[in-house]
């Protein structure tokens, strides 16, 4: 599509906003613009064979706009508008594929994908799509929330709703809410969540009841959010509480989440009777001393020990919890295609081990940062993870390896963000003694990456 083009519906939706808020409604606008481009050398962990990919690159738009409409001061309509969303500079809009197709499932995933073509389910709907919109009411029992609307909790790992700096999905769901805050500190929250359609597509009537609390203050805040989600269809039953932790101390700021997640059921047409018992974990914290600060992350998401039963116990992060720019971020390791086509881009990633999330993972990321100048910092990180439970087809294959990250941060301009970020990633085990029946000696070659991330917010 044209700039002319995309301009033209930018404007068609300013003028749609305009007359409502000029008869109606006052409007608060929030969003931003990012453009991030990736470079890798190799994400096939290996040079020396003749289906290595060599070196990768791409480069990549997302908008995103917030208004809410401010009917009266107890009435509001909250939209969130996507545009150019993943689209490549240089590329048209297409709907996401997961590359990898054995990533262990996410359980209880609630993403509601954007409208396609009535034509071709593989194409999306222009590059302006109408990604959530919810209303509110504030009344003397609680406010009630209603609507296609957006997911979060705690640090992200189980709930997020797409929004952070890096991000690129985003958890959302059609719900009815209810929330009432006790004494400007305890908050209570009751929602009902329709056609979370969750492993099978269109008729399979998910249906998740959610309740929650959160105690809050200027320091201190600290919640449990459980969830039920069924599908008689398929007799899936899961449970899902998620306790939460977030304080500051003076310069010393310490988060925390834990999840739990146990049930049992049908997943899909040949994967039936299965239970399930996982546990997603994660510690974040930091130290700001001027002009230095020191963050320290641990995490885990719990494994199977045997991969041939119907026991679960995999915990799957949130895609858009990201701890590297290699390590669970990208798919590992891509190769190239036998037969390269327009469909699958050169690329195959047939024989990936690691995906896009976390999963069955214990890691480490210590990161240290110190501006330099003012707006302009230096920051050095290193991400460590192994596997959390180890299969006994696995053998020795116990280490992801360890990546070096390190980035140059600009926000001497305000409302501007700008990175670069250059990395190291050293397979582990895990990648280096991998073996089949076509390949031997595993994949031991060292990832070298780079990216610049450009963004303005308001």
């Amino acid at each position: 599509m044209s700039h002319a083009r995309f301009t033209a519906r930018l404007l068609a939706v300013a003028s749609l906003v305009a007359p409502a808020a000029s008869s109606a409604a006052d409007v608060e606008f929030e969003g931003w613009y990012r453009a991030r481009m990736r470079l890798y050398d190799t994400l096939s962990i290996d040079r020396a064979s003749a289906d290595s990919e060599g070196l990768s690159w791409f480069a990549r738009h997302r908008l995103w706009l917030r208004p809410r409409f401010l009917v009266t001061d107890d009435v509001s309509l909250t939209a969130d508008i996507r545009a150019l969303d993943g689209v490549g500079f240089g590329d048209q809009p297409g709907v996401y594929v997961n590359p990898v197709q054995t990533a262990p499932p996410n359980y209880d995933e609630r993403a509601l994908t954007v409208p396609t073509s009535t034509t071709d389910a593989d194409t999306a709907l222009g590059d302006i799509t109408l990604w959530r919109a919810w209303g509110e009411a504030r009344t003397p029992i609680g406010r009630f929330s209603f609507g296609r609307m957006p997911l979060h909790w705690g640090a992200g790992i189980w709930l997020n709703d797409g929004l952070c700096a890096d991000c690129d999905f985003g958890d959302t769901t059609d719900r009815i809410a209810w929330e009432y805050l006790v004494q400007d500190q305890v908050w209570v929250s009751g929602a009902v969540d329709f056609d979370s359609e969750g492993f099978l597509a269109e008729g399979d009537d998910t249906t998740a009841y959610d309740v929650a609390f959160a105690y809050r203050n200027e320091k201190v805040e600290t919640g449990l959010w459980a969830t039920w989600t069924r599908a008689p269809i398929r007799t899936y039953n899961l449970v899902s509480i998620d306790a939460t932790f977030d304080a500051e101390m003076g310069n010393i700021r310490a988060a925390a989440e834990v999840i739990g997640q146990i049930g049992g059921g049908n997943l899909e047409e040949d994967v039936n009777d299965v239970s399930i018992a996982a546990v997603g974990a994660v510690v974040d914290l930091s130290l700001d001393v001027a002009p230095w600060t020191a963050r320290a992350q641990a995490g885990l998401a719990t494994g199977d020990n045997d991969i041939t039963d119907n026991r679960l116990h995999a915990f799957t992060f949130d895609r858009d919890y990201s701890i590297g720019l290699a390590l669970f971020e990208q798919p590992m390791p891509t190769l190239a295609a036998a037969v390269a086509n327009e469909a699958n881009g050169g690329r195959s990633t047939e024989l990936a081990l690691t995906g896009e999330a976390i999963s069955n993972a214990m890691f480490l990321k210590p990161t240290v940062a110190r501006e330099l100048v003012k707006g302009l910092s230096l920051e050095q990180a290193w991400v460590g993870a192994r596997v959390a439970k180890v299969p006994d087809s696995f053998g020795a294959r116990r280490s992801y390896g360890m990546e070096f990250d390190t980035t140059v941060r600009y926000t001497g301009v305000e409302h501007f963000d700008a990175s670069a970020s250059f990395l190291a990633f050293l397979p582990g085990s895990y990648y280096r003694e991998y073996t089949d029946a076509t390949r031997e000696g595993g994949f031991s070659g060292t990832v070298f990456g780079a990216q610049l991330h450009l963004r303005v917010d308001f």
